[in-house]
């Protein structure tokens, strides 16, 4: 098949797309996949086995994926780059939940790890967090975060507050930049990079970016940029003929970094990441609502690193200044201005390739900002955490892990953490990992110091876990499996009471596990999936000295999962068609007079393909299609709220 005749195929698929209804959508792509596969021709291989992840979360060093004690998995650069939405995204990996992923897309969304709330997950910009203490829990709008300039993501499962304090109570998501590289068609002048996509609800989505590498200096630069009509976020009630609003919403994300190499030992990373969100929200469930909000982030960073022999120093600095603004048809405005930032400075000693000792101290800086410049001082919180971990190979095949980690909190008891880890390489295909670990979460400024039930004696959140797990894995990549399991105990969880305000109370715990696997059925298709389950249980007091027990918990289903077949033919085409459970949970929602209902939501199954197709000589000219919800399964994320249905985004990228 020539190259113009392919184009043609690509012309007739876009053209189809755009101007088809959704009863002809599944058939459509089932032909032009069935064709494209007829049409190959022999070549070169190009399903290959790739190298180990190399990972840096775990461990405040780069090491191997196999020799980190840690429970940590990788999204890679192929799959970041066929990705569109974040949220979606990290949906799809085990043990995850993202709320509202498929949703309007400026409706909230919420992160559920291993059952944690929404608060209980860190996420991380190149292992720095990003905070926002004006918000519930801290945790930072998932909104706001593209996945333009995002080279990878490391997910670590489980807590780890010993290198990344407060909040990383269910684990972390460390959203990883890419860095300059060098331009493979003329390596002396700068890569740039375009994107443009289109999609249905009236979406559009493009980016440009800069990119240069030299032997003391590498850049990049990028600006993204994300537009949508939307539909009604709250859907009409049963039998209302009320036509509902469309909510639209806007995001701008500006990004760049520089690194620097005065010597071979030294290296200096100045960053800047700027992104607003902005949009139309409804009044609640089944409401509709003339309601608008604003969103923006500044995060200026700088991280230096020196090593020379067998031990390396590292510094990192940043500042996260976030600016909220909800303009409510019925009750006005209201803002909430946060800034945090955070130090880290760090040393690192490995006397053997598998032995190491990282010491360090990190400070934590929290404030709110007042809307009256006036007011005197601003409320805030802050941290001093020195931290110690220790790795030791007792034998060639088994290595353990100890941290330990001090909290000394501004005006408040200091509390500490610990870390114990084993892990058995037992030969090249078989491993094993145990760990147990505690987290915390401090109080947010706003229970401590808020107009609204703050409590000055809240004491932090504690969590305590036990994981244990075995990888089996073939050397040369053509198969994975990695089997977990955990129990998770929260202790003095922070709720709310209308007569007593912010009240350490609760106790949560949670037992689970996740499966998941990769494995290549021939040369040209490769498979992948995971399974998750967890049950939690919530146990309160009930006034009368006894105490009740839940075991549902609203959104949160307990099993999950996700199946993935993904066919790269010989010629430069790649097709993938994956299928994603999410099953039974609860929910609950407000009517206008605040009266609440719970309801049972029903488990479904969506599935998704993408398909992208390669040009010219370098083939650095990619055009692809990515279908949610092929099906167009109906479902509910979250009562009185719609979704989005099929969607077909079609676009292109160039790479000069």
């Amino acid at each position: 098949m020539s190259v113009w005749c392919r184009l043609v195929t690509w012309l007739q698929v876009i053209f189809a797309l755009l101007f088809m209804n959704r009863i002809h959508l599944s058939t459509l792509l089932l032909l032009f996949v069935t064709g494209s596969l007829l049409a190959q021709t022999e070549g070169e291989q190009l399903i290959s086995t790739s190298a180990e992840e190399v990972v840096v979360t775990g461990a405040k060093f780069a090491q191997l994926q196999s020799d980190s004690p840690q429970n940590v998995s990788v999204i890679d650069s192929a799959t970041v780059a066929r990705s569109t939405d974040l949220g979606q995204l990290l949906n799809e990996q085990a043990g995850i939940v993202i709320n509202g992923a498929y949703s309007n897309p400026g409706k909230d969304k919420s992160v559920f790890l291993r059952n944690g709330a929404n608060q209980y997950t860190l996420i991380l910009l190149d292992g720095q967090p990003l905070l926002d203490p004006s918000s519930l829990g801290g945790a930072v709008d998932l909104r706001l975060l593209s996945l333009d300039g995002i080279e990878r993501i490391e997910i670590l499962r489980g807590p780890q507050s010993l290198l990344y304090g407060s909040d990383a109570v269910a684990g972390v998501i460390n959203l990883i930049s890419k860095k300059g590289a060098e331009n493979p068609a003329s390596p002396k002048r700068p890569a740039l990079h375009l994107r443009a996509a289109a999609q249905n609800y009236g979406t559009l989505d493009g980016g440009i970016s800069v990119s240069g590498h030299s032997q003391k200096l590498d850049y990049q630069v990028g600006y993204d940029y994300f537009k949508t009509d939307g539909i009604s976020e709250a859907v009409e009630p049963e039998g209302s003929t009320a036509e509902y609003n469309e909510d639209g919403a806007k995001r701008q994300t500006v990004n760049g970094s520089v690194t620097y190499r005065p010597t071979p030992n030294l290296s200096l990373r100045p960053a800047l990441r700027y992104a607003t969100f902005d949009g139309d929200y409804d009044a609640g469930s089944f409401q509709d609502g003339a309601n608008t909000y604003t969103n923006e982030m500044l995060m200026p960073s700088i991280a230096v690193d020196y090593s020379k022999n067998k031990l390396s120093l590292g510094g990192r600095y940043s500042y996260t200044k976030s600016d909220r603004a909800f303009n409510d048809a019925v009750f006005g405005t209201s803002n909430f201005n946060a800034s945090s930032q955070q130090t880290d400075v760090f040393g690192t000693w490995l006397p053997t390739e598998k032995t190491y000792l990282t010491a360090g101290v990190q400070h934590r800086d929290e404030r709110l900002r007042p809307e009256d410049p006036g007011t005197n001082g601003q409320p805030g919180m802050a941290t001093t955490s020195p931290y110690l971990q220790l790795g030791v190979q007792l034998t060639p095949i088994l290595l353990t892990e100890a941290g330990y980690r001090f909290n000394s909190r501004s005006g408040y008891d200091a509390q500490s953490n610990y870390s114990l880890a084993l892990m058995l390489q037992a030969s090249e295909t078989f491993s094993a990992r145990a760990s147990l670990s505690s987290a915390y979460q401090n109080p947010t400024i706003d229970q401590l110091e808020g107009p609204f039930g703050a409590n000055p004696d809240l004491q932090p959140q504690v969590a305590t876990s036990v994981d244990a797990g075995v990888v089996l894995r073939e050397p040369d990549g053509d198969y994975s499996l990695n089997f977990n399991v955990f129990r998770r105990i929260i202790k003095d969880v922070v709720t709310y009471d209308f007569a007593l305000g912010y009240q350490n109370r609760d106790e949560l715990s949670d037992i689970g596990f996740e499966l998941s696997g990769t494995g290549t059925i021939s040369p040209r298709l490769a498979v992948n999936g995971n399974v998750s389950y967890v049950k939690g249980k919530l146990s309160q007091p009930d006034g009368n000295g006894g105490t009740t027990e839940t075991d549902d918990f609203y959104r949160r289903p307990r099993t999950t999962g996700m199946l993935g077949l993904t066919y790269t033919g010989y010629a430069p085409f790649l097709v993938r068609l994956s299928a994603h459970y999410t099953g039974e949970r609860p929910d609950i929602y407000f009517d206008e007079n605040f009266s609440s209902f719970e309801v049972e939501l029903d488990p479904y199954l969506i599935v998704n393909a993408y398909a992208e197709y390669r040009l010219l000589k370098r083939e650095n000219l990619r055009l692809f299609v990515d279908v949610k919800n092929l099906t167009n399964t109906d479902f509910v994320e979250v009562t009185g709220f719609g979704v989005l249905g099929t969607t077909a985004r079609i676009g292109a990228s160039l790479t000069l």
